[in-house]
């Protein structure tokens, strides 16, 4: 029995496999120790600095603050992000438990990154069915410098990214399968993506667009039947996700103001602010700095063909 189930599991036991040298190659293992630094130092130190305030000043969820004197005349450092800070009380719970280690912020963002690889090969294999390729291309967008280096760190971005994932993996499971309660899985992930950060509501959104063409007779996603069932449920459960994001920026926004921070961006920066060298100079950035470390030039000529 123990042999019949394991060779069942085996693409999932050599994906887990390849998943584990991968991170130790990247020195995963010694990074997890280390407190913020490097690019983006500034903005994880502010997530530590979040967690480590709940942890030290009575876990009161509505009153985030950082160690950063800028608010209510340099007298305090209370300030709310833009994401509703779950993740940061939740840190600052495992402080409770375990005592303040940095390391453990590391480590549980590192965790949930990589369970976020696991689905994507998990999504892969669901419509593949390819062992080799399913294993291949999950691993091959773990060699994204930009993945590698926001996946084991103090930013919640990772997290978010990971949590659409494994939503859009439960979604599809819906479209598949055409049962509800995949759905409703999905839409509870996509609430937590967008809880650590508000662009993951695009995952919502897009599907919120699929519903439109759908109920509108534009397009049709299941065979012989239509793919969204509920009338009622469904488009209310992308309402409440969005009402839930939207309701915590209007307390940040009101926290911020009633406490004179400008610390935090609780507003959007769109491109029709942007001057025309202004944007020509946002595109020869994506060029010459970051498009290399989004990916490898071959990876990316490689995933233009596909």
């Amino acid at each position: 029995m123990l042999i019949l189930r394991m060779k069942k599991n085996y693409p999932v036991l050599i994906f887990l496999l390849f998943l584990a040298i991968v991170s130790v190659f990247y020195n995963y293992d010694e990074i997890i120790f280390l407190r913020p630094q490097s690019i983006h130092k500034w903005r994880q130190s502010d997530n530590a600095s979040l967690a480590l305030n709940y942890y030290q000043n009575g876990m009161h969820f509505f009153s985030p603050e950082t160690h950063n004197l800028t608010s209510d005349g340099g007298t305090s450092g209370k300030c709310c992000p833009s994401e509703i800070p779950v993740f940061y009380y939740f840190i600052a719970l495992l402080y409770k438990l375990f005592g303040y280690h940095d390391s453990i912020f590391r480590l549980l963002n590192t965790l949930i990154f990589l369970l976020g690889i696991f689905y994507l090969f998990r999504i892969f294999r669901y419509f593949l069915t390819d062992v080799f390729w399913s294993i291949a291309l999950a691993l091959l967008f773990f060699t994204s410098p930009v993945l590698v280096y926001y996946g084991n760190n103090f930013l919640s971005n990772s997290s978010s990214f990971a949590f659409s994932i494994i939503g859009w993996y439960y979604f599809f499971r819906f479209a598949e399968e055409s049962e509800n309660k995949w759905f409703y899985v999905s839409m509870l992930l996509f609430l937590i993506a967008a809880a650590s950060k508000v662009t993951a509501l695009f995952s919502v959104f897009a599907i919120a667009g699929m519903y439109f063409f759908e109920i509108t007779g534009l397009t049709q996603f299941a065979k012989g039947q239509k793919l969204f069932q509920s009338k009622i449920r469904i488009p209310a459960s992308m309402i409440s996700i969005v009402a839930i994001v939207g309701s915590w920026i209007l307390f940040a926004s009101y926290y911020n103001q009633k406490h004179g921070c400008t610390y935090f961006s609780t507003t959007i920066f769109p491109v029709w602010d942007l001057t025309g060298d202004e944007i020509v100079g946002v595109l020869e950035g994506i060029r010459n700095l970051w498009l290399e470390q989004y990916f490898h030039a071959s990876v990316l000529v490689f995933l233009s063909i596909c």
